[in-house]
Parts: structure tokens; C-alpha cells; sequence
């Protein structure tokens, strides 16, 4: 049986993808240590390491390479940008799949690069005696046609350019009356998949990061940051197919409570502009608390630097 080590830190994500892989029939170990799962590597010697590299605080970037020395290492990572792609291939990695992802997928990556299994030695077939020869009946020769080899799973690098050289020339199909008629998610989904269009292409225009794009797909709301902001995530996405995002909306404050009315200061969460609502008290409010703060202050110095002066002036004003 195929073994395939997980090195990962986040034990519900952990847990989900063991069950996974041993469903489809792998030998699964895991751990959430980097130290220990070199040594497992070299007792267990699996057939493939899936290596989030944010393992420990980034510390699986610096193990990448010792691991991909001794085995096959995908890494299998929530940095999903195009730079930690590259420094991922570049430190030696067999492939590279950002989070979130769909099990078929990532079932068929593994598959395309697993170590060969080991070849079988067949046993030294006996000599044949004469003897042997005439008492066995000639049997027809059977010739097996060569095999042939395998289809590549993936494309290559040179026909990866070549599509996305293309993609502009391709027709856009028209919608089936079934996808039109499909729920929030999955018609997004047929626009782009018409449209011949990635999820990295639509995080570049509306800067709205490729996993949360994918949720909104799936419609996993819970994956969404809570408030407006996954709204306005859910406005952006629809508005770039133009599709009206109202039911949508309708169903995530049905399950989340939502207050867009309050003006706020904003923040960056995954290059969406996030809002947190800040109320201002009154100008006059504010002046008379000023004006208030200001007298104690130079009351407080006065009888700090002159105890004498209210006496002073309390005796004045009796007389």
C-alpha cells in the first residue's frame, strides 16, 4: 500500500484530508512538526510528503528542500500567491496546490506523482528438458502488442502558454437553460467556465483573493469573512458577470447578522475593503468636555504651584 506523509499544523484540516486520502486506498501518517516528520521520512520512507509550508511558522519554506531530496513533495498550502508558487518549485517541489481544493484534483496530482511502485522480480522459469518438450503440445504464440505509454495527466509548460495565447481567440458558448436557471454559486461558475476565465485572472480584476471567489461558488458561506465585507465581495463577483446578487445576499443575513447603516474606518482583509463601524459624538459635546478638561488642568496647577490662591480667592469673594 502507497504511503503518503501530511505535514500540517491545522489538525481539523488534517484530520478531513486523512480520511480522504485513506478512502482512496493510501497509508496516511501525519504531524505537525517538522523535526519529527523528517524522521519519518527517513524511517518510513513514504512514496509522498503533502507539506503545508506555514508549518510552524513558515518553518516547512526551509525543510521543503531537504524533503524533496529524499521523496516526492507537494506542496499542499494557503499561500497561494504567485511568488510563493514560484519559491515553491524553486526549493524543489514536485507540484503546488493552493487551499482551498477539490478532492479529485488533488487525488489526480498525487496519483501523477507517486513514486513507481517497485518492479516485481519473477521467479527463474525451470530449463526445459527434451523430455519435457515432447510431452508439452505446441501452443500458438501469442504476441502482446507493445504498450503504450500512458496519456501525461497535466500539460506542459509550452502548451499551458499556448492556451492562455489562445483564450482570447476561443468562442464563448452560450449558457444551457439548466445553468441559467442554477442557484448563485454554480451560475457564477458557468460564466467563468464560458468565459474561459480563472479564478487568478478574476482576483487580479476585482481584488478579491481566489479562495474566497471559490466559496462564493460553492456557496460556503462560512468560509466568507463575517459582515459586510463578504456582501461586498458577493456585489463584486456578481456585478463582474452581471447577475443579480440579491437572493444571495438575502440568504447569507437570514444566517449571519449583517449592519451596513453606520459609517466606519476601513481596513485591508484579502484586498477587500473592510468597514467597522465608529460613531461621533456631538460637536457640542465635544467642545463642553474640552472647555471642562482645560479649567481642571489649570485649576490643578494653580494649586499645585500656589496652595495659598483659593483661600485667597474664596475669602475675597465672602468679604
Amino acid at each position: 500500500m502507497r504511503t503518503i506523509l501530511i505535514i500540517d499544523d491545522d489538525v481539523a484540516f488534517t484530520a478531513k484530508l486523512k480520511e480522504q486520502l485513506s478512502e482512496a486506498g493510501y497509508r496516511v501518517l501525519n504531524t505537525s512538526i517538522i523535526a519529527h516528520a523528517e524522521r519519518e521520512c527517513a524511517r518510513e520512507h513514504p512514496d509522498l510528503v503533502l507539506l503545508e509550508v506555514r508549518t510552524e511558522r513558515d518553518a516547512g519554506w526551509e525543510a521543503l528542500p531537504r524533503l524533496a531530496a529524499l521523496q516526492p513533495v507537494i506542496v499542499l498550502s494557503s499561500a497561494g500567491l504567485e511568488e510563493d508558487v514560484m519559491r515553491g518549485f524553486a526549493a524543489g517541489a514536485a507540484d503546488y496546490v493552493t487551499k482551498p481544493y477539490r478532492t479529485g484534483e488533488l487525488l489526480a496530482r498525487i496519483q501523477a506523482r507517486m513514486l513507481p511502485e517497485a518492479p516485481v522480480i519473477a521467479p527463474a522459469k525451470p530449463v526445459a528438458t527434451a523430455a519435457t518438450v515432447e510431452e508439452t503440445p505446441a501452443m500458438p504464440s501469442k504476441r502482446r502488442p507493445a504498450e503504450e505509454e500512458p496519456e501525461p495527466v497535466f500539460m506542459s509548460e509550452a502548451e499551458e502558454l499556448a492556451l492562455l495565447r489562445n483564450t482570447e481567440s476561443t468562442p464563448i458558448r452560450q449558457l444551457t437553460e439548466s445553468e441559467e436557471q442554477a442557484s448563485f454559486g454554480r451560475r457564477l461558475r458557468a460564466e467563468r467556465q464560458r468565459r474561459h476565465l480563472t479564478l487568478v485572472q478574476i482576483e487580479n480584476d476585482i481584488k478579491v483573493r481566489m479562495y474566497y471567489l471559490q466559496a462564493i461558488e460553492d456557496e460556503q458561506w462560512s468560509l466568507l469573512p463575517r459582515g459586510p465585507a463578504a456582501l461586498r465581495m458577493m456585489r463584486a463577483y456578481a456585478s463582474y458577470f452581471g447577475i443579480d446578487s440579491a437572493a444571495a445576499e438575502a440568504e447569507y443575513r437570514s444566517r449571519y447578522q449583517v449592519d451596513e447603516k453606520s459609517p466606519a474606518f476601513s481596513f485591508t482583509v484579502g484586498n477587500v475593503n473592510t468597514r467597522i463601524t465608529r460613531r461621533t459624538p456631538p460637536r457640542w459635546l465635544i467642545i463642553t468636555l474640552a472647555v471642562v478638561l482645560a479649567l481642571a488642568i489649570a485649576g490643578g496647577a494653580i494649586a499645585y504651584f500656589d496652595p495659598a490662591f483659593f483661600n485667597q480667592l474664596f475669602g475675597a469673594l465672602s468679604s
